[in-house]
């Protein structure tokens, strides 16, 4: 799906095409909301925007224009919570938050970037509802063992992933004792040193970050 409409100074509404994006009005009443400004770190002081309800089958997130009366503005949905944007007059910034107002990213306007519109990603930006990501891969089990030891390690992710797959494999001093693929991996050690490595990929339709690799080093005597 997708839609578009046209943003007239901070509320009318104009040649809407669909139902995704629902103009939302502050429980405190008033037209636009009073949001923090999203481009100042620690920032505290506030801005008045438009916001709009983007929702799909996949979740909700919330799209802040910083708009003023004389703002005119169209906005594109490509039905993924991806935007386009024209014309953007009397509009500097936009960002796009999920429903706890947790920034997911942010745009630039040519009013301030003096070019085309930018789109910028925080390091610890939140997530669209349809995104998941890996995170770390924590590799446990024995990290020194005896020659001739028979040894077992399972991997763990600190993210929100699933349909995850696994793909173990070790170097150095010890063989691979049965399957490499599940969730639990055997290995022979002798005496020396050995690197155990497991990749987790994820089959989420919107993983940010996969494949991923942990390892655990092995020190064997």
């Amino acid at each position: 799906m997708a839609d578009s409409l046209v943003l007239t100074g901070v509320k009318d509404v104009k040649k809407h095409t669909g139902t995704e994006m629902l103009l939302t009005r502050p429980k405190r009443g008033g037209d636009t909301h009073s949001l923090k400004e999203w481009w100042k770190a620690g920032g505290k002081c506030y801005t008045d925007c438009t916001v709009f309800d983007v929702t799909t089958p996949a979740g909700t997130v919330k799209l802040a224009i910083d708009s003023g009366y004389g703002t005119n503005l169209r906005i594109d949905h490509d039905g993924d919570f991806n935007f386009l944007f024209y014309g953007s007059n009397e509009v500097s910034r936009a960002a796009l938050f999920n429903t706890a107002f947790e920034l997911i990213e942010h745009y630039v306007f040519p009013r301030i970037s003096g070019g085309k519109i930018m789109t910028v990603t925080p390091a610890e930006g939140a997530l669209r509802p349809d995104q998941s990501f890996i995170g770390d891969v924590n590799v446990t089990g024995a990290s020194t063992s005896t020659d001739g030891s028979t040894e077992t390690y399972s991997a763990g992710i600190n993210g929100s992933a699933g349909g995850l797959s696994f793909s173990w494999s070790v170097s150095g001093d010890a063989v691979p004792n049965g399957s490499t693929t599940g969730l639990t991996f055997d290995i022979d050690v002798s005496t020396g040193n050995a690197v155990v490595t497991c990749i987790i990929s994820s089959s989420d339709a919107g993983v940010t970050d996969s494949p991923v690799t942990g390892t655990l080093a092995v020190t064997i005597s």
